[in-house]
């Protein structure tokens, strides 16, 4: 009997993504949108608050959990520790802030395909190109699931002010649960934070802040611009210059190819 082979399962797995544009985009022409005009509006900045305290007060949920969720052990804390160590973080940004490419990621926190692009194409590009201080990375979050999505963003951007998003983040997509199954709760984000090295604490105070609605607010904004409305979606150009998509679906083997346009151009 013959078994899929390796070409197969990534037809499978864009044919998947494919309808999770076409959901995502009608998201975008109706609630999303509206949610956008919120928060370019100032007026999401008090729902979020809202939203926190209400996963701050309960830490219920569905049926389907994560394992962390479910009282279980966080999973991957050594293995996101090792991704990233020694790289320099700063709010939103992973790498060198002179780098000569920059690299930003649009995701989704329930995005089941931002935890593959995460865990199966992201370290390649950080071992080759952020952390040789080439190429840096910025991380953009979109809230087009639900209101998980939402307050898992709030709760990560808020780690950006420890300068923890980009460990905070790869924790989330390794113990990620089923989409808008309720497994964001107070207790799961406090297992992500304290493997991230953040203060739980500190970072559930700063999730309703303006900081975290303005880091928010202009990712709305920088996606606006370039057309993004499906995730995990990869721009990559000059620090400072124009962006340019990196493929369809983001692969190591697409950023790479066009972080490399990039310091060609640059004569790096």
């Amino acid at each position: 009997m013959s078994q899929p082979d390796s070409s197969s399962k990534r037809e499978r797995r864009d044919a998947a993504r494919a309808e999770r544009i076409e959901r995502e985009r009608a998201d975008a022409a109706g609630a999303t949108r509206r949610r956008r005009l919120l928060q370019l509006g100032g007026l999401l900045a008090l729902a979020a608050v809202v939203v926190v305290a209400a996963v701050l007060i309960s830490s219920g949920g569905g049926s389907k959990k994560s394992a962390a969720t479910s009282g279980g052990a966080l999973q991957g804390v050594a293995e996101t520790a090792k991704l990233l160590s020694g790289i320099p973080q700063s709010g939103i940004t992973l790498g060198n802030p002179k780098a000569k490419a920059t690299i930003v990621e649009f995701a989704d926190p329930q995005c089941p395909f931002c935890k593959d692009y995460t865990l199966n194409e992201m370290p390649a590009v950080i071992q080759k190109y952020v952390r040789a201080g080439t190429a840096k990375m910025e991380l953009r979050y979109l809230t087009f699931i639900g209101p998980d999505s939402l307050t898992a963003a709030r709760v990560l951007e808020a780690a950006g002010l420890q300068n923890k998003l980009w460990n905070a983040s790869d924790l989330l997509y390794r113990n990620q649960g089923a989409e808008n199954s309720g497994y964001i709760t107070t207790d799961f984000l406090t297992k992500v934070l304290k493997g991230a090295g953040a203060d739980p604490a500190r970072a559930f105070a700063q999730a309703g802040s303006s900081a975290v609605s303005s880091e928010l607010g202009a990712a709305q904004t920088l996606a606006s611009r370039y057309a993004v409305d499906s995730t995990p979606t990869v721009l990559v150009g000059p620090t400072g210059g124009t962006l340019k998509k990196a493929g369809a679906t983001p692969t190591a083997a697409s950023v790479g190819a066009a972080v490399d346009a990039v310091l060609g151009s640059s004569g790096a």
